[in-house]
């Protein structure tokens, strides 16, 4: 069956889940930043985990919440431009 089809029409390769790369928004990050900074949120949605595991473990020292307060008005006043080259480099924008 698959002979008489032309070749943009046989079997279609899907994507795997390492080569689907979803762009990261900057007002969601500013979001989780403003309400979820001191837990690290916004920092596990950017894809920096290692961040995110540091605000979890200093949680209860308010200082990660500070610090995601800053980095709410950070996201706020920065461009899109740079926040895509910063944070969406690997998704090829």
């Amino acid at each position: 069956m698959g002979l008489f089809l032309p070749k943009n029409l046989k079997k279609k390769r899907t994507k795997s889940y390492q080569e689907f790369k979803i762009m990261k928004s900057k007002f969601t990050a500013a979001i989780l930043a403003l309400f979820l900074g001191g837990l690290g949120i916004h920092r596990f949605y950017l894809g920096q985990n290692t961040l995110g595991i540091l605000y979890l473990v200093f949680c209860w020292t308010f200082i990660p919440a500070l610090i995601a307060l800053f980095d709410f008005f950070i996201f706020i006043f920065m461009s899109e431009d740079s926040f895509n080259y910063k944070y969406n480099l690997r998704t090829g924008f």
